[in-house]
């Protein structure tokens, strides 16, 4: 796909904006980012100086984003602007794991705050949890202790935030039969991954892990942990999938990795457990300990393990699935959210 300058201009001002907007949507950030910069910053209006630093901000490029957000007059900084400009430098403070101190890191919480209370006026309940979001990215760094202290207000919304998301999990009952023919006849393995998503809870102790998977068979566990597993490295890296609640399942994943047949990646996950002295911490506390200890020789490590992830063209979950369907049956009742 693409656009020149002059396709950009023959376009009224609300068909500019609506395709803008929809390659936003559908990731396009390098288009956007070549016709805006083309027709000239200062020619742009406050909607489209908002898209182009959400496209940078979405292109890895949030020093560009802070630029364009700075450009924005302060009469028009509303609850959305100080979101996209307190990611971007949340994203910077946490690409380079900078303290709680730091100034990006004070910037963003400065910019949070006000968004949340924007976001709370204008009855912006989306945004205030894309503000909390903020948070969550750079919650590695995150001095929880100071920030009370610093921000009661916003802290104590926070930790509503994390409540209401631990009360959505409970969900509601669904009931679901799935046969052995239904299996082989699919390579969507989500549809045959889905009770164990919702039911094998990854957010507590490793015994409570046990405990809720004890109804599923070990293979059917295995699936669910490379599934996570799979998600996790392929959206964010290991470095992601260990800061996350996943990091619980590594155990499994490299074990269902091996029983499954998928042996180079099997090989590379053990590389990096042995990386790490041959364990990794169930818990996700202590994982955090650990992660904050991480430098630069320790990321670009794992940047080449994600690459083997991310080229990978080898044996998928699903060959050992559709061999063995009698041991991914499923026929009850899971809690998916509301």
């Amino acid at each position: 796909m693409s656009m020149s300058i002059d396709q950009f201009l023959s376009l009224s001002d609300a068909e500019q904006l609506q395709t803008i907007k929809d390659l936003n949507d559908i990731g396009q950030e390098e288009i956007i980012i070549n016709v805006l910069t083309g027709v000239g910053i200062d020619n742009l209006s406050v909607p489209l100086l908002g898209e182009l630093g959400r496209a940078y901000n979405n292109n890895d490029k949030p020093e560009e984003a802070i630029k364009v957000f700075k450009a924005i007059d302060t009469e028009h900084r509303d609850a959305v602007w100080h979101y996209r400009c307190a990611y971007s430098h949340g994203s910077i403070a946490s690409t380079n794991h900078e303290a709680y101190t730091s100034e990006n890191m004070q910037q963003m919480l400065a910019l949070v705050d006000n968004g949340v209370r924007l976001a709370t006026k204008e009855g912006r309940n989306d945004i205030k949890e894309y503000c909390f979001e903020v948070m969550d990215m750079c919650r590695l760094q995150m001095d929880f202790e100071k920030c009370e202290a610093d921000y009661p207000d916003l802290c104590a919304a926070y930790n509503e935030y994390v409540a209401a998301k631990k009360k959505k999990r409970k969900g509601v009952p669904r009931h679901r039969t799935i046969t052995v023919e239904e299996i082989q006849a699919t390579d969507d393995m989500w549809t045959i991954n889905e009770p164990m998503y919702w039911t094998i809870n990854i957010y507590g102790s490793y015994d409570d892990y046990l405990e809720s998977a004890k109804s599923f068979t070990l293979e059917q566990r295995y699936l669910n942990a490379i599934s996570w597993y799979f998600a996790e490295v392929n959206n964010g890296g290991h470095h992601q999938f260990f800061y996350n609640s996943t990091g619980i399942v590594w155990e499994d994943a490299l074990a269902g990795l091996r029983l499954f047949k998928m042996d180079t990646l099997a090989d590379n996950l053990q590389s990096v457990i042995d990386y790490f002295g041959g364990s990794v911490p169930f818990d996700r506390e202590e994982r955090w300990a650990i992660l904050k200890d991480w430098d630069d020789e320790v990321f670009d490590f794992l940047d080449k393990k994600d690459d083997v992830l991310y080229e990978y063209d080898g044996i998928y979950e699903d060959t050992f699935v559709h061999e063995h369907p009698e041991l991914f049956v499923f026929d009850g009742t899971y809690k998916v959210p509301e």
